[in-house]
């Protein structure tokens, strides 16, 4: 079984799983298309308070609810023991994120009874940028004492839809269903009268912040397609 474990900042990264960037979707449409499993870890939760640590987790739940979420601190090693249950014997985990959220760090952890110190080169966030160096510049398959296999990949920058036009309705089958309904029949669900989606919105029966990433997300779709067909 192939796992691919997503990293978050807990003091930011609501607003790039949840809300303006919308990545959990894209990050679980990718997931559902190559037929891995999808969990989120929220590190460096030193930086919160329980209540602030709560109330994100529950946000990215009701969004997400079967996603798995892990809540850590390489700081202070809370959560760490959660995360050690959570990787299992025999199965492959792959450690993808932006650089300086922290997977080198808490991988060192998970080895570090075993290597007797740090195996990771890591290093620090910028302050100007709030984001974190490429010390991880390949990835790196990690044997941990339990039996599961660990992949460190480099910090990624961005992650889109290249290829995946049906994927985005399959993502949000929600409004796909709603669409049906729809005046018109290639109604793009953005100003058209007597628009089903719209009024789902309107009325409270769909998200407001699924609504707009599925509007960021399709319209991400459609630039990619035009250039692939300008290529060709």
């Amino acid at each position: 079984m192939f796992f691919n474990v997503f990293f978050f900042q807990a003091e930011d990264g609501i607003r790039d799983l949840v809300r303006s960037r919308g990545l959990g979707d894209v990050y679980k449409r990718q997931a559902e298309d190559g037929g891995v499993m999808l969990a989120v870890i929220l590190n460096k939760i030193d930086l919160l308070t329980a209540e602030e640590l709560a109330a994100k987790v529950a946000e990215i739940k009701k969004r997400f609810p079967e996603i798995v979420v892990v809540t850590t601190s390489a700081e202070d090693n809370q959560g760490l023991d959660d995360l050690k249950k959570y990787l299992e014997k025999d199965k492959t985990y792959c450690f993808l994120g932006s650089s300086g959220v922290g997977k080198s760090s808490l991988i060192n952890k998970l080895l570090g009874e075993e290597s007797g110190g740090e195996t990771i080169k890591t290093g620090e966030v910028s302050l100007t940028s709030d984001r974190g160096k490429h010390t991880t510049t390949a990835r790196q398959m990690y044997f941990l004492k339990s039996g599961a296999m660990v992949i460190d990949n480099p910090g990624m920058r961005e992650v889109g839809l290249a290829d995946a036009g049906q994927g985005v309705a399959e993502t949000f089958d929600e409004i796909d269903i709603l669409a049906r309904d729809c005046q018109y029949v290639d109604c793009t669900h953005n100003h058209e009268p007597d628009c089903a989606v719209i009024k789902a919105v309107k009325m409270g029966e769909l998200d407001e912040g699924k609504y707009q990433n599925y509007l960021r997300l399709k319209k991400e779709v459609d630039f990619n397609l035009k250039n692939l067909y300008k290529k060709k």
